[in-house]
């Protein structure tokens, strides 16, 4: 279902929550709510899609809730183009996630909040978005609780005047218990704090409740002849496979935004290219690693 939302084919996506929908069992249902809600800030760029689910999330983590409504949010991210779309503005996003990552390496050697918190603080200042990224990754490497964190991110939204950021905070505060280990919408939020920009951070799309039907009516008769789950979904990491297009850690992700420019598409059936996947090691922005130097010194090899 989470590869399906990633490529944005919400037939399949369907599929497959018809599927997660045979496991009744309370935390069964919590957990695919908890995926769809993540799903919003991991595979999409849309403040107001992430604001609508994050309001449906107590009601479709229940048993109680009907297959329908869990699909009207799946739906609805589908609706607006991923990160892998340039019109979202996702690309710069994923690059800048990617160096941050890599600037991860520079912030091993502290476990203080506060030195982590005053590089957000300067990177946010000097526009650095992936030492900013890299920040936030770093909170959850020292074990900053995730309420701490939202807060403290949240308190530079505020401070910064910026309310893209401050909303995406309030959307992780709102469901803090099921994020308490997920900062995709934090990364978010620092992103933009450093000048990130997507052009549909307010863009949303009406779900009717006559496609979801039909989407749930499809997918329900295609289980009368059930099929494995495809190859492209399995990734190594989060189920059996070897398959690590779609998984979703910063490096391919980019990957995935280069071969979009190349095709001009995300499809598993055109060919991999090499020079998708970036191997240039922990070369990251000069900006980057100078701020860290300036906090921890010369990185010891």
């Amino acid at each position: 279902m989470v590869k399906s939302i990633r490529l944005r084919r919400p037939e399949e996506a369907i599929y497959w929550l018809v599927y997660l929908d045979t496991f009744k069992e309370p935390q069964h249902r919590f957990r695919t709510a908890r995926r769809i809600l993540i799903g919003s800030a991991e595979d999409g760029h849309s403040i107001s899609v992430m604001e609508q689910v994050v309001e449906s999330f107590r009601r479709i983590s229940k048993t109680q809730a009907d297959l329908e409504e869990l699909a009207t949010e799946v739906l609805r991210i589908c609706k607006v183009p991923n990160w892998w779309h340039p019109s979202t503005g996702g690309h710069d996003y994923i690059y800048s996630g990617m160096l941050g990552h890599r600037t991860l390496a520079y912030l091993s050697r502290t476990n203080k909040a506060e030195s982590v918190q005053r590089l957000i603080e300067q990177s946010i200042e000097e526009k650095a978005k992936p030492t900013a990224l890299a920040g936030v990754m770093g909170l959850s490497e020292i074990r900053m609780g995730a309420s701490k964190q939202a807060e403290f991110v949240s308190d530079l939204a505020k401070r910064n005047k910026h309310d893209l950021a401050e909303r995406l905070t309030q959307v992780h505060l709102r469901a803090r218990s099921a994020l308490s280990s997920d900062n995709n919408f934090l990364c978010q939020a620092a992103w933009r704090l450093a000048g990130g920009n997507s052009p549909v951070a307010d863009v949303h799309h009406p779900v009717t409740g006559a496609e979801v039907s039909e989407l749930i009516e499809k997918a329900r008769a295609g289980w009368g002849d059930p099929q494995p789950i495809p190859g492209w979904c399995c990734d190594g990491v989060h189920s059996a496979g070897n398959d690590v297009r779609f998984m979703g850690t910063w490096e391919h992700m980019n990957a995935v935004c280069r071969a979009f420019s190349h095709y001009g598409r995300v499809d598993p059936e055109d060919k991999w290219l090499p020079e998708f996947q970036s191997y240039d090691g922990l070369i990251i922005q000069t900006t980057s690693e100078e701020n860290c130097t300036q906090l921890y010194g010369e990185r010891q090899d």
